[in-house]
């Protein structure tokens, strides 16, 4: 669980609100152990120098360019010029012999469109890891360039959780192995730094379900953009904000690590035949997981799952919510009350 250019001085407030990673962090005059010194990671971005960093394992990666696949932050002509220079960026980073991880944050070239056309599978191979941020939610104009994607669902809406899974698909689409070099989606934590006259806010509900719907297209790390311009909020948008809309966000964050065992165990392949929801079994300690939220073009309301054979639990319990469902013939059914709505259900093997 990250953030994006967090602020140094911010360390200890993030990470009571669930965040452990600093995605880059403000070269304001702060030293990186003033973060690390918390229990916090860093994935140092180019401002700091190897001399700032040094030695230090709490700073476990480093960053290159943001959205070099649109030509931002890198410079050249064309894509096969931005390709060059992340893969120059590259280089150097490994020349530095440290063995840390190299990560480049992504854009719309993942769309399949306009950018980084005929490129975009040798940028996410140039690292070790990838992210990408299309603020779905947020931005109509973001929205407006996802549905011109050729991979896009006729009909449906980006302004969804499930549109951020889909920017994982995206993603393992582009590799040769899916998966097999990690992938993360950004989610908004409020207006990121829109301008259109039509730019919204998420609220703390769509951030929960955008999160879920990424980790069940198999993310294995969510970023935070934080940086905000809705005045209601302030810049900070994980810490200059209201104490109930910081709650809501602390519960969503703390409830994902708190499965992070179970999430960072392999995936099984089933269908659980729920129409319209996307689904991800796994299994952890003799019960098994079933991860579940409506999909692009799905529809509210009841869905009924199918379990594997072999389960002998006769009741699922929905985690984090106080409440169990009965299990007949492999079978069981719950309630899904908005697009953003996902559950968690535990079930005996």
């Amino acid at each position: 669980m990250s953030v994006f250019f967090g602020k140094p001085e911010h360390a200890a407030q993030l990470k009571d609100i669930g965040v452990n990673v600093y995605q880059e962090a403000e070269h304001d005059g702060s030293t990186l152990t003033s973060i690390t010194n918390t229990g916090m990671l860093v994935i140092a971005g180019q401002e700091w120098t190897r001399a700032e960093v040094g030695t230090n394992t709490g700073v476990v990666g480093w960053a290159t360019y943001d959205e070099c696949d649109m030509g931002l932050s890198c410079s050249g002509s064309n894509t096969q010029e931005h390709l060059q220079q992340m893969k120059n960026l590259v280089a150097k980073i490994r020349a530095y012999g440290d063995g840390r991880p190299i990560n480049a944050n992504y854009g719309k070239g993942i769309l399949g469109t306009w950018w980084a056309s005929g490129t975009m599978d040798d940028f996410l191979s140039a690292v070790d890891f990838s992210s990408a941020d299309n603020y779905a939610y947020t931005s109509p104009p973001v929205g407006d360039a996802i549905k011109a994607s050729p991979a896009w669902p006729a009909g449906a809406n980006p302004a969804a959780s499930a549109a951020y899974g889909w920017q994982i698909d995206r993603m393992r689409s582009y590799q040769a192995t899916p998966g097999a070099k990690p992938n993360w989606v950004f989610v908004e934590s409020a207006r990121p730094y829109l301008t259109e006259s039509n730019a919204r806010t998420i609220t703390p509900e769509q951030m929960e379900g955008a999160m879920w719907s990424g980790i069940i297209h198999e993310a294995r790390g969510i970023s935070i953009f934080q940086h905000n311009n809705d005045p209601a909020y302030g810049n900070y948008s994980l810490v200059n904000i209201p104490a109930d809309r910081k709650a809501k966000i602390k519960a969503a964050l703390t409830g994902i690590q708190a499965l992070a065992p179970v999430l960072n165990t392999q995936s099984y392949v089933w269908n659980a035949g729920a129409a319209g929801t996307d689904t991800m079994l796994k299994a952890k300690d003799g019960s098994a997981y079933l991860f579940a939220g409506i999909g692009l073009n799905g529809a509210t309301g009841s869905k009924t799952f199918t379990l594997p054979a072999g389960i002998t639990g006769t009741q699922v319990e929905v985690v984090g919510e106080g409440r169990t469902l009965q299990l007949s013939g492999g079978k069981f059914t719950d309630s899904f009350a908005n697009e953003y709505t996902h559950h968690v259900y535990k079930i005996t093997i």
